[in-house]
């Protein structure tokens, strides 16, 4: 067997993300925390896809009506313990979630960095604010918030043959891991690969990270709340705790401490505090 030279010999972490997939604003913190912990010692490999592409077989497949839509996303957030919406009416889905994944892909030709500010900005409309993220006006909205240069992006938005195939290609190189939406799989590459279920504790997945990099790899400690919440937009409270970990009263005294010099503000979504920068 030839030897692939472009092989990264990291751990590598993956999972299986879109814009309008509750389970991955469950894992925002996560991630964010490993990149601010590990910085480029680890690969970070999120891989966008679409939660559906017809709405009446999406229903269908999983047998769902709209009490049975709510009751899931009434478990799901008690298991993710995160702030998001519940609000579900099959009459107010898209028919296709596609969209916001192409307008992601779109962003992405900006760099990573920048796909993926659209993609949070995106997703936190979609999973908290009840927004429509396939709607044209949401999705410039977005734009603006994550940075990006407009222009650009309406251009590379209208290549939908070009966006549909940087789709295909996204797995290409990846290690050769089944992930979905609800789970994240932690991989060595030699074939050790640790998979993790609807874990939403950052230290869970950390473990595993340091279990298969046989504990070799510095660590940072994040402490720059201000900086996290420029580069993210408007992040809830346990969010920070999870990135940060700190518990809910030193997270809290943080953010009181920048909101007095005037630096952060906090709205109220979906029954929960959001701060911003």
């Amino acid at each position: 067997m030839a030897h692939d030279h472009g092989h990264d010999e990291r751990v590598s972490v993956v999972h299986f993300t879109a814009p309008t997939c509750w389970w991955s604003w469950g894992y925002e913190p996560v991630f964010n925390r490993l990149k601010l912990v590990y910085g480029d010692q680890i690969n970070l490999l999120t891989l966008y896809g679409a939660v559906y592409e017809d709405v009446e077989e999406y229903k269908k497949g999983y047998e769902l009506d709209d009490a049975g839509m709510v009751a899931w996303a009434k478990e799901s957030q008690r298991i993710m313990g995160v702030p998001m919406h519940i609000n579900y009416s099959f009459n107010r889905m898209p028919a296709n979630l596609l969209p916001a994944t192409l307008a992601v892909m779109a962003a992405q030709r900006q760099g990573h960095e920048k796909g993926h500010r659209l993609y949070r900005a995106l997703l936190r409309r979609n999973i908290v604010e009840e927004q429509d993220v396939t709607n044209k006006t949401t999705i410039l909205e977005a734009v603006k918030e994550a940075g990006i240069d407009e222009a650009k992006f309406k251009r590379d938005w209208a290549d939908e043959a070009g966006l549909r195939a940087d789709l295909e290609k996204q797995g290409e190189g990846a290690p050769p891991v089944h992930v979905g939406f609800y789970n994240i799989a932690v991989t060595d590459g030699h074939g050790r690969t640790v998979y993790l279920d609807q874990k939403f504790e950052p230290s869970v997945v950390e473990e595993a990270v340091d279990y298969l990099s046989g504990g070799q790899l510095r660590k940072t400690r994040p402490t720059d709340v201000l900086a996290y919440l420029q580069a993210h937009g408007r992040t809830s409270l346990v969010e920070l705790e999870r990135v940060f970990n700190l518990s809910s009263k030193e997270a809290l005294a943080e953010l009181e401490r920048l909101e007095k010099l005037g630096k952060t503000k906090r709205i109220t979504l979906t029954g929960a505090d959001f701060w911003s920068s």
